[in-house]
């Protein structure tokens, strides 16, 4: 193939096209990919642009359009900036932090990411108590069945991560409003020990009675309803919603797209049009209790 030519004569080195290759990216497994689709989503949700956002960086359009599409990696120096023009509380050098110390990517680091900056945290769970609820012994009564299914491998370090993500809601200087829709199928699937889930029911009466916090049952009189499609969680983050959704095994997505974060923000007002009040869901809690002796 004949070789581009300067009009001096000098040879021009052919264009790469990997530099500028547009791929596909996996926001639910790789946290560089996350980090790309989060800056995108900043951009919708603060009303700027492209130009915008490099006048912050003090980068050229053309460096955005590449951190965009994850040919380039946000540094830790602009994502400080970028909290800061943005208001972030630092979310974008967490996830950055993350993506460095980690060489393979996962989506519990940019949940739990997420979680400590979040201003709201809205949960729905069908079949167990939901992580950020959950005691020590009940979350490992949980892990130790997944590691005798093959679905865990590593029970102290899986505990260790739940027991941190709480540390970071719960124990936040300016905690979030944090509100939980639980299924009453979570309520009567007993995990461990009548011990332990005594235990945990005094614990999700304790957090309910906080200030900024509120507990909900979903009975079963409704039936079959949009929530047995699975538990979900909806985080408000700078300004915008991101959601995630549990998978199959120890996994789960999490979704930035106005769309899809609207299609888990129906299934959560679903769940408030269905659920017992508050002081009716403590009546419910309180008796499924007093059966555990």
């Amino acid at each position: 193939m004949a070789s581009l030519q300067h009009a001096n004569g000098q040879q021009k080195r052919p264009l790469d096209k990997r530099d500028e290759a547009v791929r596909d990216l996996d926001a639910a497994h790789s946290l560089w990919d996350l980090i790309a689709v989060e800056l995108d989503r900043q951009i919708y949700v603060q009303s700027t642009s492209k130009a915008g956002m490099a006048r912050i960086l003090g980068c050229t359009p053309g460096h955005v359009t590449r951190l965009l599409r994850g040919t380039r990696r946000l540094t830790p120096e602009n994502a400080v900036k970028l909290d800061d023009a943005w208001e972030l509380r630092g979310l974008l050098s967490h996830l950055v932090a993350h993506a460095l110390a980690r060489p393979e990517d996962a989506w519990l680091p940019s949940l739990a990411a997420y979680e400590k900056r979040a201003l709201r945290i809205r949960t729905w769970d069908l079949g167990t108590i939901s992580g950020l609820w959950q005691t020590s012994e009940y979350a490992a009564a949980l892990f130790g069945q997944a590691y005798s299914a093959g679905l865990l491998k590593d029970v102290d370090k899986a505990l260790t991560s739940r027991m941190e993500r709480q540390t970071n809601v719960w124990g936040h200087d300016d905690p979030p409003r944090i509100s939980a829709f639980i299924s009453w199928m979570a309520l009567e699937s007993f995990v461990g020990s009548p011990e332990i889930m005594r235990g945990q029911f005094e614990h999700l009466l304790d957090l309910g009675g906080r200030p900024g916090v509120s507990i909900r049952v979903v009975g079963r009189e409704p039936g079959w309803h949009i929530g047995h499609d699975g538990g979900c969680q909806l985080m408000t983050v700078g300004g915008g919603d991101v959601a995630f959704a549990e998978a199959t095994g120890a996994v789960g997505n999490i979704f930035l797209a106005p769309r899809r974060v609207e299609h888990y923000a129906r299934r959560l007002e679903t769940m408030g049009d269905i659920a017992y009040d508050v002081s009716a869901t403590r009546a419910v809690i309180e008796e499924v209790m007093n059966r555990c002796g």
